[in-house]
């Protein structure tokens, strides 16, 4: 038997080939308007297709990290397409980019074209189809089986809380239930971790269960290009010391080298204290 739910496509695709590539492999397809990815070929796999210059825009603003942790909330397997060769921004910061997705769990395929992307996605649905997967669907491929990877695992979860985070704070707390036990401004004190940040670590590993059915529903996604601009903030130790905004967080970075002991680099869209002078170094 196959599986023989449609295949849910995102409105903003109905203009590339890849709908069409669909079909006339034989797909159900239905175009709707989805709260996350671009396409959704099973009930565990989706996929976020990124052309040349999406990918760049996106790893600006840091959407795409936003994309990624609220794909992994939802699916079991979530894909990133990398189609082309991204414009507008530097080599090593789309490849760095793509480095920490891979780390954190994300899958990246890199297509020549739309027509590659399109054979890759016929090609992931129809997989996704059988009735008999030869991976489980309702979970990760290869559980950890490192106590330590798995408090990894569990922090990286929260939204926002890399894996590269979960290490860092398992390695300040020195286990997961000291980091559960610590105070929400002890945990702001930590490097990366701001109010917002902490509020959801709070929330994960404090907040009294509710069940499926009584949920709140996810919030829909906001339309592309209405997400405010990122700024990057420098915000000195004093309170009457000027704030500097910078559109570029590379161009805030080299600000903060020369500034004084106690700055912090900010980031304007979340308020989280990325950086301090007194911490710089070889990044």
């Amino acid at each position: 038997m196959v599986d023989v739910t449609p295949v849910l496509v995102d409105y903003r695709e109905r203009q590339s080939s890849i709908p069409h590539a669909l079909i006339a492999a034989g797909l159900d397809v239905q175009l709707t308007d989805l709260p996350v990815g671009d396409y959704v070929l099973g009930p565990g796999l989706a996929v976020e297709r990124k052309g040349p210059s999406d990918l760049g825009a996106s790893i600006r603003d840091g959407r795409i990290f936003d994309q990624a942790v609220r794909l992994q909330s939802a699916f079991a397997q979530a894909v990133l397409m990398v189609e082309g060769e991204p414009r507008g921004i530097a080599e090593d910061a789309w490849r760095g980019a793509v480095c920490r997705l891979v780390e954190d769990g994300f899958t990246v395929l890199h297509s020549l074209d739309a027509e590659d992307s399109a054979a890759w996605i016929v090609r992931l649905a129809k997989r996704a189809r059988r009735a008999e997967p030869t991976t489980r669907t309702d979970g990760p491929r290869r559980a950890p089986r490192h106590p330590s990877a798995q408090a990894e695992a569990m922090l990286s979860v929260v939204p926002g809380i890399s894996t590269t985070m979960a290490r860092s704070l398992l390695a300040a707390y020195g286990s997961l239930a000291a980091v559960a036990a610590a105070a929400p401004e002890g945990l702001r004190r930590h490097l990366g971790i701001g109010p917002v940040r902490a509020a959801r670590l709070a929330q994960a590993l404090h907040g009294g269960y509710v069940a499926p059915v009584d949920r709140e529903p996810e919030p829909e996604r906001a339309p592309r290009g209405v997400r405010p601009a990122r700024r990057w903030i420098l915000k000195g130790p004093a309170p009457s010391d000027e704030l500097q905004s910078f559109d570029r967080r590379a161009i805030a970075l080299r600000a903060l080298q020369s500034a004084v002991d106690g700055t912090q680099l900010i980031d304007g869209l979340t308020g989280e204290v990325f950086a301090a002078a007194a911490d710089m170094g070889p990044r």
